[in-house]
């Protein structure tokens, strides 16, 4: 979730309701609700990983149920299938050569991850860079970078290969002669693009071995290739076409972790379990496809509405960034968006929903607090965060985010459809439906840029395995869920703890948190001091590397 957020209380009941939202009663809507996610998070679909059977047995109900109300495919079909790598692996026949001997790969040296196939082959001279040869980099300046936690190797690896590319380099051997204490290691899940030359990486013993021993040049022979492991995804779309000059968009993801397979579960030692997803997103599909046919059958006829059910967001917003792709959509086009993720746990007591995106147009101001109801909102301006919107915001489009908020089951296979606050997720749904109403009187919404908190500045080494509560802003940071087996888990802290330190740092909130996490390293040892009941706790803390 986004750092910057303010609150606003709202104890008023909700004076304005809709006409298609009154006439559908609430014991209707959670039926539906219980229906949907019920399949949706079942044990059937296998946690909808993106690519699986169940994300297809997903998708098939989602167009049944489209089918049924009547709403219409977008351009002639319901299903947008995209292709997308998921990942890289290195090639059996894979070599690197430096003079005649093959290194071993992975202990001597290996292929980076952004490395293109191909050959290149010469006698090289260490940090001599010619074109139309080799060029051999030391991968860190210096000693201390070496032993820096927070440098990005593989970012630095690559704006050198983009400035070799420029002047003329064949291939590109960055080593290590410093013995780094955090290792470049083959980064199967790179972001960052194949290039078009071959690029390797030497060890710290592939360095010793090979080149330290070289009275001037080595005969250098790269021969590389990778594979890309490729995943198809399908996004799903239907559309009510109401003839208008705009378009209003409202998403939600329908994929989830399938069992654990791509490493981003929260619970330790889960690969094999069925993820169900049922918050999430199953909660945010099933609210999208009722608000559907509510817009279907309702009076809204400023804008045609489509209704977006997006893949591959758990794997980096992907299904959303296709989409956008394929249909070219953008701001001079497109009204605005809205998107729903994790709309199934709004708290009893606390009936917190953050809405992200409040900045992103002037319009948000007049709808938003339109439409008061018996939540407490917690608004935050930001345009990017961390699902859907977010590539639609980069298309300059005005964007809104519906969130109740993470928990102790956020990424563990225990996300199941008995923990659903259904009655509270059919209040977010008619809220979310006065917004649309609301807008459909209002001529298309400016947009506007935001301020974007530049979290990736502050990067660390070392996790405390806890879940944020992100609706907090009481000063320190308030635990939503501890994962087990992990730092904090260990040291004893409990869900509804707010932590106040680490170490002799202050924790004000999410932002300097995360600036304390920065200057531990793995293995250290420290405290951490609690609020709990009233009471201050410090416990003894170790950390170990984040995953």
């Amino acid at each position: 979730m986004t750092l910057r957020r303010s609150i606003l209380s709202i104890t008023a009941i909700l004076l304005f309701q809709p006409v298609i939202a009154q006439k559908v009663s609430d014991k209707k809507i959670v039926k539906q609700l219980k229906k949907d996610i019920g399949y949706l998070a079942s044990d059937e679909l296998k946690g909808r990983r993106t690519g699986s059977e169940g994300e297809k047995m997903a998708a098939e109900h989602i167009v049944s149920f489209y089918k049924k109300q009547g709403i219409a495919e977008y351009e002639g079909k319901y299903i947008y299938p995209f292709e997308f790598v998921s990942g890289r692996s290195i090639d059996n026949a894979t070599l690197l050569k430096v003079g005649t001997e093959k290194l071993t790969i992975k202990e001597d040296g290996f292929p980076v991850a952004f490395s293109g196939n191909g050959s290149a082959y010469g006698e090289v001279i260490p940090d001599v860079m010619e074109q139309g040869k080799i060029w051999m980099i030391s991968m860190f300046e210096d000693e201390e970078q070496a032993k820096d936690p927070h440098f990005n190797w593989e970012k630095a690896a690559f704006e050198k290969c983009e400035n070799a590319i420029k002047q003329g380099a064949k291939g590109v051997l960055f080593y290590d002669k410093f013995d780094a204490k955090y290792p470049a290691v083959f980064n199967k899940k790179t972001e960052y693009e194949s290039l078009s030359i071959p690029v390797a990486y030497l060890s710290y013993k592939g360095y010793t071995q090979y080149v330290d021993k070289a009275k001037n040049s080595i005969l250098v022979a790269l021969n590389i290739t990778l594979k890309d492991k490729m995943l198809k995804g399908n996004n799903i779309i239907g559309f009510v076409n109401n003839g208008a000059k705009h378009t209003v968009i409202l998403g939600a993801h329908y994929d989830h972790l399938g069992l654990g397979q791509d490493g981003n579960s929260m619970q330790a030692n889960s690969k094999g379990q069925i993820h169900n997803g049922a918050d999430d997103n199953a909660s945010g599909s099933a609210a999208l496809m009722q608000l559907a046919s509510w817009v279907k059958d309702s009076e809204l006829k400023n804008y045609n509405y489509l209704f977006i059910h997006f893949s591959a967001e758990e794997l980096g917003l992907i299904g959303s960034k296709k989409v956008v792709e394929q249909l070219g959509f953008e701001g001079s086009q497109v009204a605005y968006m809205i998107n729903m993720d994790m709309v199934g746990r709004l708290n009893d007591s606390t009936h917190a929903l953050t809405v992200g995106g409040v900045g992103t147009s002037p319009a948000w101001g007049k709808v938003i607090d339109a439409n008061t109801g018996d939540f407490k909102i917690v608004l935050d301006s930001a345009g990017v965060g961390p699902s859907d919107h977010t590539s639609f915001y980069h298309k300059n489009i005005p964007v809104l985010f519906f969130f109740t908020g993470t928990h102790s089951d956020y990424h563990k296979p225990s996300d199941d459809a008995n923990k659903i606050n259904y009655t509270g997720e059919a209040l977010i749904m008619k809220y979310i439906y006065g917004v649309v109403t609301k807008m459909d009187a209002m001529p298309k919404p400016e947009f506007q840029k935001t301020k974007t908190k530049e979290a990736g500045k502050v990067r660390f080494k070392v996790t405390l395995g806890i879940m944020p509560d992100y609706s907090y802003n009481d000063g320190g940071l308030k635990v939503d869920g501890v994962t087990d087996g992990r730092p904090a888990g260990k040291a004893g802290v409990k869900a509804g703890d707010i932590i106040t330190k680490l170490g002799d740092l202050e924790i004000r909130g999410i932002q300097t948190y995360m600036e304390a996490l920065s200057e531990f390293e793995e293995g250290d040892k420290t405290t951490v001091t609690v609020m709990r009941g009233g009471e201050e706790l410090t416990m003894p803390l170790e950390f170990t590397p984040k995953k």
